[in-house]
């Protein structure tokens, strides 16, 4: 029994710093990549991905304001030509994306500019899908800062250009549970990539983010 003990004991402490040198390795080569935050001095890109976030009936959290006011900044001085908001609409009774796409219109971004997708359930499923679904090659990702090693992590596994965006405007009352809650995801993606060679949700019909972007979400958001 202490033999069986031990040999637990010794797997779970394997595990746990195995995890810990994952996250580590995240902050290690790609917290240091240079991020954007000022739009006046960033480069040009073909968009700006907006990574959904918690909403509250209609109204979007902090957090998702503060990628959507990011993305805005990029597009008004024209640093992107398109936007793809991207969130969970996996039910009738929660949609990030309806508060997402009125902001973009009352703030006068070109309908057509605006590409939605539904199936953006998680950082890998609105990655892939910008690859796939969108023929997305080069993008800034407009989200926070602890959420940017990660993103850009997925990215270049697929081959992808990420430019990091930083969307913190304000302090979160959240802060020290989205690191607990990066750690896991960065350990998950870890996997996803490595291991089990993930698959998004859902894939469907192509909608190449040159085109119009109506075609994504009109009748169906709003």
């Amino acid at each position: 029994m202490k033999r069986i003990i031990k040999i637990t004991f010794l797997i779970m402490l394997s595990a746990l710093l195995g995890s810990i040198l994952i996250d580590l390795s995240f902050e290690w080569s790609y917290g240091t990549a240079k991020i954007f935050s000022n739009a006046d001095l960033a480069p040009q890109a073909t968009v700006a991905i907006v990574p959904g976030a918690a909403v509250y009936g209609k109204t979007a959290s902090p957090i998702l304001m503060d990628r959507l006011e990011g993305a805005l900044q990029l597009y008004k001085k024209k640093k992107v030509k398109k936007i793809l908001l991207s969130g969970d609409h996996g039910t009738k009774s929660y949609n990030e994306l309806k508060p997402m796409l009125k902001f973009m219109l009352k703030n006068g971004v070109n309908e057509s500019d605006i590409f939605v997708d539904h199936a953006g359930f998680r950082t890998l499923d609105t990655l892939v899908r910008a690859k796939l679904i969108f023929d997305v090659r080069d993008a800034f990702f407009v989200s926070q800062k602890f959420h940017q090693p990660r993103a850009i992590y997925i990215g270049e596994k697929l081959g992808m250009q990420i430019i990091p965006f930083e969307a913190d405007l304000r302090p979160y009352h959240s802060e020290g549970y989205n690191r607990l809650r990066e750690f896991f995801a960065r350990n998950l993606a870890w996997m996803d990539m490595n291991l089990f060679h993930t698959s998004p949700r859902y894939l469907g019909t192509s909608y190449p983010i040159t085109g119009n972007g109506e075609k994504t979400w009109k009748g169906s958001v709003l």
